[in-house]
């Protein structure tokens, strides 16, 4: 986000300072220095005219826009605040003032004091829109992540969809950005209140706007394995794999693995969830539902063996896990290995009595009856 600190524009600033041959001096140097952005030099001229003068509003606005171009947020407000107290009183209708809450309300932001960057923004907006000037539009989208910051969503998500379709008038790529990151935030709101249809619809935007957002990515795959399981749809299912196939081109990590496991595991893409759902219970050893989604994946892509590695390792981890349990005396009955498949089922049943599983009980104990 790109913001605007504007210059002093107040004339009758100036006729304060011209009173003064020394002053006017002091002045055009310290103005001359800001312009060509030696802030440290500028910053000395006019900390030594208000000196002089304290009720040099012009000087103490410098002050201001200096600490800040110099990124001492911290510093920011003390002297804009005189500047916009003398103001007031000596131009209470130039813009100045308006900019000068507008200084303070993102220095505020950039230290994450949301709740004072709130306080000066809507200031700066309010004066501006009263005398229907025009309002920066990194106001409205600083003071929208103010709100999303301190949880106030009702209050963010007007300005965050506001903001994600204002043309901002800045290059093309950064304003395609700026939109991108709104509809992540504003994804995010919808996504903390399970509306994933709408969340679905700006995480899609923000990850078309940024395909780098690894957050927006994240969120995105998330959400649609969230509305796949609630509707039963196999095509978010697949989507959500995609995400996380692109995701993993920017950030292939454990984070990742999960999402792609969990996204093909859905899709009943069994053979793809393999490989990073192994990956998931190799690096958590005594996490018994990672082993037994990765245990799943492989019964369902035929890789038996492994599968009753990886699922004895669940029931050791997890004893009384009835879906543990069920998939491997399932992998043992169709690998015909029916004894083993019956003392699985067995213990199934008793931590459960369960007269479906009753049922495998029986199926397997005459099968096993039948071998010789």
């Amino acid at each position: 986000m790109q913001f605007r600190v504007d210059r002093i524009q107040a004339a009758v600033l100036l006729v304060l300072l011209l009173a003064a041959t020394a002053f006017a001096s002091d002045w055009d140097r310290g103005v001359k220095l800001y312009n060509t952005g030696d802030f440290k030099a500028a910053l000395v001229e006019f900390q030594d005219i208000v000196m002089e003068r304290p009720d040099a509003a012009g000087a103490w606005y410098y002050i201001g826009l200096c600490e800040f171009k110099l990124k001492r947020y911290d510093r920011v407000e003390l002297p804009l605040s005189h500047a916009i107290d003398l103001l007031e009183i000596q131009t209470p209708a130039t813009p100045d003032i308006a900019s000068a809450w507008y200084t303070i309300g993102i220095s505020h932001y950039l230290q994450a004091h949301y709740d004072k960057s709130i306080d000066a923004l809507k200031r700066y907006i309010d004066i501006n829109s009263k005398a229907k000037r025009e309002v920066d539009p990194s106001a409205r989208t600083a003071l929208a992540r103010s709100y999303f910051s301190l949880e106030r969503y009702d209050e963010a998500l007007p300005l965050l969809a506001a903001a994600a379709r204002e043309k901002a008038p800045t290059p093309a790529d950064e304003r395609i950005k700026e939109n991108a990151a709104n509809e992540y935030y504003l994804g995010a709101i919808y996504f903390k209140r399970e509306d994933d249809d709408h969340a679905i619809v700006a995480l899609r935007e923000a990850v078309k706007g940024n395909p780098e957002d690894v957050a927006a990515m994240e969120l995105l795959a998330d959400s649609l394995m969230r509305k796949a399981r609630k509707s039963s749809s196999d095509a978010r299912w697949i989507e959500a794999a995609e995400v996380g196939e692109r995701l993993k081109l920017t950030r292939d990590d454990l984070k990742t693995a999960n999402i792609l496991g969990r996204a093909y595991l859905g899709a009943r893409k069994f053979d793809s969830a393999v490989a990073p759902l192994e990956k998931i219970a190799k690096a958590n050893p005594d996490n018994g539902q990672a082993w037994l989604y990765y245990g799943i994946a492989l019964s369902r892509s035929g890789q038996m063996r492994k599968a009753m590695e990886a699922l004895e390792i669940t029931i050791q981890l997890t004893p009384e896990s009835i879906p543990a349990l069920l998939e491997l005396g399932y992998v043992y009955e169709s690998d015909k290995q029916y004894q083993q498949a019956l003392r699985i089922y067995e213990k199934a049943y008793a931590a459960s009595n369960d007269p479906a599983i009753k049922a495998s009980v029986d199926r397997v104990r005459a099968l096993a009856a039948q071998q010789p």
